[in-house]
């Protein structure tokens, strides 16, 4: 097959460019053709076809909302084009009138390329599987939160409640912008020409059946690890916990550093990943209030180092107060043998399941102690469970066992097409 790949970002950093990224290489062992199509930012990796990139909203190195300049001019901007961007339609027009793609895999090509994309496709006729990793179709502050506390009122009152919370980054104008493109999304009817939408968890295709969507058009596929996994490893143990992933405040990590004040022992905690919005800070000064002596910000590892603090802890903490879909840190630990305790929530409960690891409720900090307690006083469990998590990584998290599920089903969606 020849299949068009789009999405906004088509360099690393992300769970969404990792997955494209691992994923090009499975298709092109298997000897498949993929064709791109993105934002032409300084950053894209991508140079083949870059002619058909859709030019970025704003400057090239703006990326994300943090680094951008959001004068009002700018605001209108990032409104039309995460609304409609006629743009990004006619190269997509263009592109797949050149490749000739036998079928279009969609991820997350909202805001900053918009799903004018998807109109491309219907207009040349090419089928649609869009993959949906995250709550951008439904929630306007795209994590179901509210002030910290998870909240559900899009989906049960209508996006318009954002703009009573200012929900996206506090700001009435982009809040305002976001709803503006959802409902025009939703008067476009844009989604309904998908044919298949994929979930990584079962839990986002609940979500996605809640908001309206058909769950006949859902499949639940789940992600896969990117890299091989070493069955014969022997993972060691040094004496601290780990999180890694992204320092936001929907990850709840703050729950977990009011839990190491609770727990007994030698063990320390180290804390990997990248800033987010100043939350580092914070939560140094939370340690620091709570003379936490046993926590350590190593800041963002490269893939190497990161593998070797994977491997020598003791086990790994997913203790997100958002509704998870499928985190990449889940999987990776037990890629590397770990047990995690994790957030009883979202689509988490899925991945630690078959004994790799324990569920506590989400914000509880007394429980999630109690569970991480656990784990430090009996080795020989979290190793059990360590083993069992590598065997689940090496089966329902194998990159043979997603692509073989997945293009299968691009397959039967192009026989249905014609």
């Amino acid at each position: 097959m020849k299949i068009l790949l789009a999405h906004k970002y088509f360099f690393r950093g992300g769970g969404t460019a990792t997955y494209l990224f691992a994923l090009i290489q499975e298709l092109e062992r298997r000897g498949h053709q993929w064709v791109p199509f993105t934002v032409n930012y300084e950053q894209t990796e991508v140079n083949s076809y870059k002619e058909y990139f859709v030019s970025p909203p704003l400057g090239g190195n703006e990326t994300h909302y943090n680094t951008m300049k959001l004068s009002p001019w700018a605001m209108l901007k990032l409104l039309g084009r995460g609304t409609y961007s006629l743009e990004a339609r006619s190269k997509a027009v263009k592109l797949i009138d050149d490749a000739q793609p036998d079928i279009a895999y969609i991820h997350n090509v909202y805001n900053y390329m918009s799903p004018s994309v998807i109109h491309a496709c219907r207009k040349r006729r090419i089928p649609i599987v869009m993959r949906v990793p995250d709550y951008n179709l439904m929630c306007a502050e795209l994590h179901f939160l509210h002030d910290g506390q998870r909240c559900t009122e899009c989906l049960e009152h209508g996006y318009k409640r954002a703009l009573h919370y200012r929900c996206l980054k506090g700001s009435l104008a982009a809040t305002a912008a976001r709803i503006v493109s959802m409902y025009v999304h939703k008067w476009l009817r844009i989604y309904d020409t998908v044919d298949v939408f994929i979930t990584p968890s079962a839990f986002m295709r609940d979500m996605m059946i809640r908001a309206g969507y058909d769950g006949d058009n859902i499949m639940h596929l789940p992600s896969f690890y990117p890299g091989q996994v070493d069955t014969d490893h022997q993972p060691t143990e040094d004496d601290y916990i780990l999180y890694f992933g992204r320092l936001a405040p929907e990850k709840g990590i703050d729950t977990l550093i009011q839990a190491m004040s609770m727990v007994n022992g030698e063990a320390s905690l180290v804390i990997a990943g990248s800033d987010v919005d100043g939350t580092r800070a914070q939560l140094e000064r939370l340690a620091s209030d709570l003379k936490l002596e046993n926590i350590e910000f190593v800041g963002f590892q490269d893939q190497n180092a990161l593998g070797e603090l994977i491997d020598g802890c003791l086990f790994t903490v997913v203790p997100s107060r958002w509704y998870d879909n499928c985190p990449m840190a889940t999987i990776e630990a037990f890629a590397h043998k770990k047990a995690v305790v994790g957030s009883n929530i979202g689509g988490i409960p899925e991945q630690i399941a078959d004994g790799c690891g324990l569920l506590f409720e989400p914000d509880n900090a007394e429980d999630l102690a109690e569970k991480m307690q656990l784990l430090l006083d009996r080795p020989e469990l979290r190793r059990q469970m360590g083993r069992a998590a590598g065997e689940r990584v090496a089966t329902d998290y194998a990159p043979e066992v997603h692509c073989e599920r997945l293009l299968t089903l691009l397959e039967d969606v192009i026989a249905a097409y014609d």
